[in-house]
C-alpha cells in the first residue's frame, strides 16, 4: 500500500512539474528586464526616427510655400525726367513722370498657384503619413518576430533544465551500475544539443531585439522583455470602410492625390497661355502743368497660347488615373492575399497545432512518469521529449506567423497596428 501511494505521489509530482513548465506563467523571466510593449516600441519610433523628422520639415516647408502662393504681385514705381539740358528751368522745361503699375492676374495664375501649393501640402502630409505607416509596419513585424524568438529561447532554456535533471538522475543510476555507459552518453549528447540550441536561440533573440531597436530609432537594444501576450490570438481591427477598405491605404491616397496635382498643373498651364494686365496710374508734369497718367498693357496671345504644355498636362492626368487604377488593383490583391494568410494561420494554430501540442505534452508526461517507475526505456523517453520539443517549436512558429498575418491584414486594410 505504501509503495502504491509512493508511486502515485511521484507521478503526480511529475505531472504538476510538466504543467508548470508549459504554462505561460511558468517561464523564468529576468526580474531586471524592462517590459516593452508594441505600443511603446511604436511610440519610440515615432519620436526618434530621423526620417519622420525630415518628412515633418518638408511638410512645414510646403505649408510656407502655400502661404507664399497666396500673395499678390508687388506694385512697381517708376520716376523719370525728360528734356534735361544745361542752364534750364527744371520746374518749367523738364517733363516729369511718376507712376505705379500693378499686375492684375486676370489669367487665373494666382488661383492655379494656390491650387498647386495646396496639392503640394497635401502630398507632403500623405508622404509623412506613409512613412509613419511604413515604420509602424516594420516595428510591428520586428516586434512580433523578436517575441517569437524570445518565446523559443525560454523554451530552449526549459529543455536544458529538463535534460540536466535527466542527466543527474542517470549519472546516479550509472554510478549504481543500473544503466550502461552508452545510455549515459546518449543523455549527455541530448543535454549538449539542448545547450547548443539554447545558445543559438539566445543569439537569435538578441539579434532580433537589436533589429527592433534600430526600427525604434535606437542605437542599441536594452534589457527588454517583450510583454505582448504571444499565446493570445489577437483579432485584427475592423476597417472603417467594409466595402473597399484597401482604398484607405496611403498608397491609394497618394495615387489619388497625384491626379489632383496633375489637374492643378493643367490649371497653371492654361493660365500661362492667357495674358495678365498691367494697370498703370500716375502723375505727369509738363511745362509747369500737372496732369494724371493712366493706362494698361498686356501681351497678345496670338501665336503662343501654351498649347503644347496644356496638352501635355491633360496626358499627365490620364496617366495618373491609370496609375491609380493599378494601385487600387494591387491593393485589392494584397488585401485578398492577407485575408487568405490570416485565415489559414488561424486554422493552423487552433485546429492543427494546438491539439497536437496537447497530445505531445501528454505523451511526454506519461513517458517521464513511466521512466521513473521503470515502465519504459531511455530511448522512448528521449523520443517523447524530442517530439514535445518539435511540436512546441512548430506551434510557436505557427503562432508567430499568425501574428504576422494580423499585422499584414491591418496594413492591407489601411489600419495602424
Amino acid at each position: 500500500m505504501k509503495q502504491t501511494i509512493s508511486r502515485w505521489l511521484v507521478s503526480l509530482t511529475v505531472v504538476i512539474a510538466v504543467l508548470v513548465l508549459f504554462s505561460p506563467c511558468g517561464f523564468a523571466e529576468d526580474p531586471s528586464a524592462q517590459a516593452l510593449s508594441l505600443s511603446d516600441a511604436i511610440t519610440s519610433a515615432m519620436s526618434k526616427r530621423a526620417e519622420l523628422q525630415a518628412a515633418a520639415q518638408v511638410e512645414a516647408s510646403s505649408a510656407q510655400l502655400r502661404r507664399q502662393a497666396g500673395f499678390i504681385p508687388n506694385p512697381r514705381l517708376f520716376y523719370q525726367s525728360e528734356n534735361l539740358r544745361p542752364d534750364m528751368n527744371f520746374t518749367q522745361n523738364v517733363d516729369t513722370y511718376a507712376y505705379a503699375t500693378e499686375a492684375l492676374e486676370v489669367s487665373g495664375r494666382r488661383g492655379a498657384r494656390i491650387a498647386t501649393a495646396n496639392s503640394a501640402v497635401y502630398r507632403s502630409q500623405l508622404t509623412l503619413e506613409q512613412r509613419k505607416r511604413s515604420i509602424e509596419l516594420r516595428v510591428a513585424q520586428t516586434s512580433w518576430d523578436a517575441l517569437r524568438l524570445q518565446y523559443l529561447q525560454l523554451l530552449a532554456e526549459q529543455s536544458v533544465g529538463y535534460y540536466r535533471e535527466i542527466l543527474d538522475y542517470n549519472e546516479k543510476r550509472f554510478n549504481e551500475g543500473k544503466i550502461a555507459a552508452v545510455d549515459l552518453l546518449r543523455v549527455r549528447l541530448e543535454e549538449a544539443r539542448a545547450e547548443a540550441n539554447t545558445e543559438s536561440s539566445r543569439l537569435a533573440e538578441s539579434e532580433a531585439k537589436q533589429q527592433l531597436a534600430r526600427e525604434m530609432g535606437l542605437a542599441q537594444a536594452g534589457n527588454w522583455r517583450l510583454s505582448e501576450p504571444f499565446e493570445l490570438l489577437n483579432e485584427p481591427k475592423n476597417p472603417d470602410s467594409a466595402d473597399s477598405p484597401q482604398n484607405e491605404r496611403i498608397e491609394v491616397k497618394l495615387a489619388q492625390q497625384a491626379i489632383d496635382t496633375a489637374r492643378a498643373n493643367l490649371m497653371t498651364q492654361k493660365a500661362q497661355g492667357r495674358p495678365d494686365i498691367d494697370a498703370l496710374v500716375g502723375y505727369k508734369r509738363t511745362a509747369g502743368l500737372n496732369t494724371m497718367v493712366a493706362g494698361f498693357q498686356m501681351n497678345l496671345p496670338v501665336f503662343d497660347r501654351n498649347q503644347g504644355a496644356v496638352a501635355a498636362a491633360r496626358f499627365d492626368i490620364e496617366a495618373n488615373r491609370s496609375t491609380l487604377a493599378a494601385v487600387q488593383q494591387q491593393s485589392a490583391s494584397d488585401l485578398t492575399l492577407a485575408r487568405m494568410s490570416y485565415g489559414m494561420w488561424k486554422r493552423q494554430v487552433t485546429d492543427r497545432y494546438r491539439p497536437l501540442l496537447d497530445q505531445a505534452v501528454d505523451i511526454a508526461n506519461i513517458s517521464r512518469a513511466a521512466y521513473r517507475e521503470g515502465g519504459t526505456d531511455l530511448l522512448r523517453l528521449l523520443d517523447a521529449e524530442q517530439l514535445r520539443v518539435d511540436t512546441q517549436s512548430a506551434w510557436v512558429e505557427a503562432l508567430g506567423n499568425y501574428h504576422q498575418s494580423v499585422v499584414s491584414l491591418e496594413y492591407a486594410e489601411g489600419l495602424e497596428p
